[in-house]
């Protein structure tokens, strides 16, 4: 699922204008879905698209939760966190008329913390990234 995430995340803006947000479902849910939708949104205002795939350097397991009480307040739904370091520099920000609008200043690398989360579990079919932290600009 964390590759199927960061691969959407990407693809989804390859051409904004015909993706619908709901393209993004299939792999997040929660805040990291709403990233998602956000920077889809951004992209159409500014008719901006992505070129490339950000490559994942490494996947960490970092811990495993598959505690489930969906009535608690909040619900409590089965979690396993990666530790992400990825790549972006495959990954090409144009502008409308084609032009590269990545600042020279973009960090080649990031390491992010994962939550995928399944609230349909034990079912196989419902993990989706729901959270991503920051950790650090370069791994």
């Amino acid at each position: 699922m964390v590759s199927r995430y960061y691969r959407d995340s990407v693809q989804g803006l390859y051409d904004p204008a015909k993706t619908n947000p709901s393209f993004f479902e299939a792999s997040s849910i929660g805040s990291a879905l709403v990233d998602n939708v956000n920077a889809l949104n951004a992209a159409k205002a500014q008719k901006a698209r992505l070129t490339g795939e950000t490559k994942l350097k490494s996947v960490q397991h970092v811990d495993t939760d598959l505690a489930k009480d969906l009535k608690a307040s909040p619900p409590t739904v089965p979690v396993v966190t990666f530790l992400v370091c990825y790549d972006v520099t495959g990954v090409n920000v144009l502008d409308r008329s084609g032009k590269s609008i990545v600042p020279t200043s973009r960090k080649a690398t990031g390491l992010r913390l994962l939550g995928v989360v399944n609230y349909e579990y034990p079912s196989p079919d419902g993990w989706r990234v729901a959270y991503v932290q920051p950790k650090a600009d370069k791994c």
